[in-house]
């Protein structure tokens, strides 16, 4: 199956609460069916386009974006106007996975997990945590049935059944999962707190620890056009992997801000985008980078490529087009 481009990765906003000990791990369930029906609705926002996005994805000519309040926004005329989907929560939403145009979950803050089935226009509520519930940070499907969620304090949780039911899958350790990638040979990358390295190759039932090339955050990963693995994260660190994550090199980036977010466009080209208006681009598969610095030091979270290649930055300010501002 095809998955439409989209970003994985790390929230710096989550990532840095987490950090201060203001957000507690909650419970996660070890199995839950569908949450209540009684939840707040997102409140309709005529700005909420540009407020805090957190992750997006291109569905054929739809643009679609998650963030704070409970916000999706999809656009479907490449970002140039806006429209906010009906979704039954105001908890922050950090990541979003679709299986085709219409079919997708998103995740957040609350432990909650969404589903939308007509392209994220309107979505029902499938999960929430008890209590305060674990900070979900990312979320990966594989196809209509099977899918993954990770976030804070080695929360890990599976379904089989299209997100009707969710499973605590037990992990050795309680770090923070900031990001999920699937990888071209069919098994699943986790990233996380301390350089924390996770690898799947059942779908997510088991993970095995890989050797870490660094010991603080990695906060997302990509997948290079030749098959190279980059993970990025804290104080503008990228490492590259070129046998399947066994081994790794460190790629000089020139730039001391997080990043945050990232993704491979179409004609290969690698973008990393951070904190401090920071943006990375690579035409080498990520050997090497080119930064530019976009005026005002916004906090960008990611990026995504629309059908017609036209690139959007997502950022504590929304959407905004990124080709004139960024160095070729």
């Amino acid at each position: 199956m095809t998955r439409p481009r989209s970003w994985r990765g790390a929230r710096a906003w989550t990532a840095a609460l987490l950090a201060a000990g203001l957000l507690g791990p909650g419970t996660v369930g070890a199995a839950t069916t569908a949450a209540p029906a009684a939840a707040e609705m997102a409140e309709p926002a005529r700005l909420a386009a540009r407020s805090l996005l957190l992750d997006g994805t291109a569905l054929g000519g739809r643009l679609l974006a998650v963030g704070e309040r409970g916000h999706v926004v999809f656009s479907d005329d490449g970002g140039a106007t806006w429209k906010q989907g009906q979704v039954p929560t105001r908890a922050t939403l950090t990541a979003v996975s679709f299986v085709d145009e219409r079919t997708g979950w998103a995740v957040g803050h609350g432990g909650v997990i969404l589903r939308t089935a007509d392209g994220g226009a309107s979505w029902t509520l499938q999960h929430r945590g008890d209590g305060d519930g674990a900070p979900l940070l990312d979320v990966h499907f594989a196809d209509a049935r099977t899918g993954l969620a990770v976030g804070a304090y080695g929360a890990v949780l599976a379904t089989g059944d299209g997100g009707a039911t969710w499973t605590r899958v037990a992990v050795e350790e309680d770090m923070h999962l900031y990001g999920l990638l699937p990888l071209r040979d069919g098994r699943l990358l986790a990233v996380g707190e301390a350089g924390a390295l996770r690898v799947s190759s059942d779908g997510g039932k088991n993970f095995e620890a890989l050797e870490s090339p660094y010991d603080g955050s990695l906060f997302g990963a990509v997948q290079a056009a030749d098959g190279g693995i980059l993970v990025y994260g804290l104080r503008g660190h990228v490492f590259r992997s070129d046998d399947g994550g066994r081994t790794w090199g460190k790629v000089e980036t020139g730039v001391t801000a997080s990043l945050m977010g990232g993704t491979v466009r179409a004609d290969g080209t690698v973008v990393l985008a951070g904190l401090a208006g920071t943006v990375l681009v690579s035409r080498d598969g990520g050997r090497s980078f080119r930064t530019t610095v976009i005026p005002g030091r916004i906090a960008f979270s990611g990026a995504v490529e629309g059908r017609n290649g036209q690139l959007l930055l997502l950022s504590e300010q929304g959407a905004r087009p990124a080709e004139r501002e960024i160095t070729p």
